[in-house]
């Protein structure tokens, strides 16, 4: 229903989405890192956003500054992404000190994204106004 009345707003819906579904692989990764042979899982948010404005087809397109921002990938970022790597003796592939930034680039991605959602809804809240 929020892309029938705006596509900005659908693409925030969307990227608010990811972000707690990356939220969420991160956490776990915390909760295991002392658990034997845990590999760490992630969400590659803007593969995954790109993906989801591809498969909606929407008239929002992103703008690019570099070539290397949001650029296509191959694989989806919908699927979460294994390292195959072993940072602990007993196995384990979580390194407590990269999960907590990770942890907070997100927080700072969904405040971001909460930010500019609110600004949305408060340009279409005047809008409505004016149009009374």
């Amino acid at each position: 229903m929020v892309g029938q009345i705006d596509p900005v707003l659908s693409l925030l819906e969307r990227g608010l989405d990811l972000v707690q579904a990356r939220q969420e692989l991160l956490v776990q990764n915390v909760a295991n890192v002392e658990t034997p042979k845990y590999q760490r899982k992630d969400l590659d948010f803007e593969a995954a956003l790109q993906e989801s404005l591809r498969d909606k087809k929407e008239g929002v397109s992103l703008r690019v500054t570099q070539p290397a921002h949001l650029s296509s990938a191959s694989e989806s970022g919908l699927r979460e992404k294994e390292s195959n790597y072993w940072i602990r003796q007993d196995g384990s592939g979580v390194d407590i000190e990269q999960e907590m930034s990770l942890v907070l680039e997100n927080t700072l991605y969904y405040q971001m994204l909460a930010r500019m959602t609110s600004d949305k809804l408060s340009q279409l809240r005047t809008v409505a106004r004016e149009v009374r």
